[in-house]
């Protein structure tokens, strides 16, 4: 059997991680011995036990650039030893880092990285732009085959030089069968109700600065003022859960604008929206669209390149970033009239399972593994 291992350094149920999973899932069992590294804890080992999958805990992995990377290091070459693995999967930049470069010094046959969205973004200091940018190509210099999961950043990574064309590829994000038949089935039994009292905005996300929390909430707040029947509810955590909550709280609308924190199935919620709003400030491919649109919902989104290549006129609305005026209105504007969302929402679920099939995902995967040993 081909040893495998998905490298990953949070062990939460996010997009990235849910990534691993959802492909994991689909390969033949028979042909594949599969591990799963990250740090210790968390609901990412419970999924990858459940599964039968064996996961390994990465002690000494931690999110920023640290000293500690340097043990890090140290651990993945004395993992990779023991276990001989043919493949070797990297996920996000500090994983998609050193994973590769203990994998290129133990001879690994098959390095692959999957490119969550990259590690410098426009906001940043130049310095700081460019030490990414050089160590991203060190990275793709070290492994066989870089995989996106859009067209634009793969666009965008090779006219930069940091990788070839032929070492980079787009493989689009897509769910399970399993998973797109539920909300697949939330999607048709929606139907528009013109005496509906109230017009419910949600999402599913992180309250962190990549999110750009602070300005939905400040917009759904005023839209809120501007719209009656506006109501917002925003599963989630993250650094700025409770400064959202005080910012809510300011304003007294507790009762329309919703903040219950983390919650793992998102898809009890999704039946309960009338549209989902991600307002990120950078994104990949965010899975958490991807469930949205399969279950029938319009989706506001930013207007930044990742996003328009899923959400379109006619599945959704796109906002400039920092367009404050202009997203409050784009909220108010959705609930009127329901009937427009009601049409988008269905677009959109017709739209993504054109676009985002799971066959095509894993058989691009599996032709990249068995080419590859």
């Amino acid at each position: 059997m081909t040893k495998l291992l998905h490298l990953q350094l949070l062990p939460l149920l996010s997009g990235v991680q849910n990534f691993s999973l959802h492909l994991l899932d689909g390969l033949p069992r028979d042909e594949f011995d599969i591990y799963v590294a990250s740090a210790p804890g968390g609901e990412l080992v419970q999924a990858v036990e459940e599964r039968g999958f064996t996961h390994i805990p990465l002690k000494n992995m931690v999110h920023p650039l640290s000293p500690q990377d340097s043990l890090a290091y140290t651990e993945l070459l004395n993992i990779l030893r023991k276990h001989r693995f043919d493949i070797v999967h990297t996920n996000s930049s500090k994983p998609g880092l050193l994973g590769r470069l203990a994998a290129r010094q133990l001879g690994v046959p098959l390095i692959l990285h999957t490119a969550h969205g990259t590690p410098f973004q426009q906001d940043q200091p130049r310095a700081q732009q460019l030490m990414f940018k050089r160590l991203e190509k060190l990275g793709n210099s070290l492994g066989h085959k870089t995989i996106f999961v859009n067209n634009s950043d793969r666009e965008n990574c090779v006219s930069l030089g940091l990788l070839p064309p032929q070492k980079a590829q787009t493989i689009y994000n897509a769910v399970p069968f399993e998973l797109a038949e539920k909300l697949g089935k939330i999607a048709s039994e929606r139907e528009y109700d013109p005496a509906k009292e109230d017009f419910v905005i949600g999402s599913a996300l992180r309250f962190s600065t990549q999110k750009n929390v602070l300005n939905v909430i400040g917009a759904a707040c005023q839209a809120c003022h501007l719209e009656p029947r506006l109501r917002f509810i925003l599963p989630g955590d993250g650094e700025y859960l409770e400064l959202c909550r005080q910012i809510v709280k300011s304003h007294r609308l507790n009762d329309r604008i919703i903040l219950p924190g983390w919650d793992s199935d998102i898809t009890s919620w999704l039946g309960v929206f009338d549209a989902f709003i991600l307002y990120s400030r950078w994104e990949a491919q965010p899975f958490s669209i991807i469930e949205a649109m399969h279950a029938g919902l319009p989706i506001l989104g930013s207007d930044i390149p990742s996003i328009r290549e899923l959400v379109d006129a006619e599945t959704g609305w796109l906002v400039p970033l920092d367009a404050q005026d202009e997203l409050v209105q784009c909220l108010v504007s959705a609930a009127n009239p329901t009937k427009k969302a009601f049409e988008m929402g269905q677009n959109a679920a017709a739209k993504i399972r054109r676009i985002c099939s799971y066959d095509v995902m894993v058989a691009s995967y599996l032709k990249l593994y068995r080419e590859g040993v």
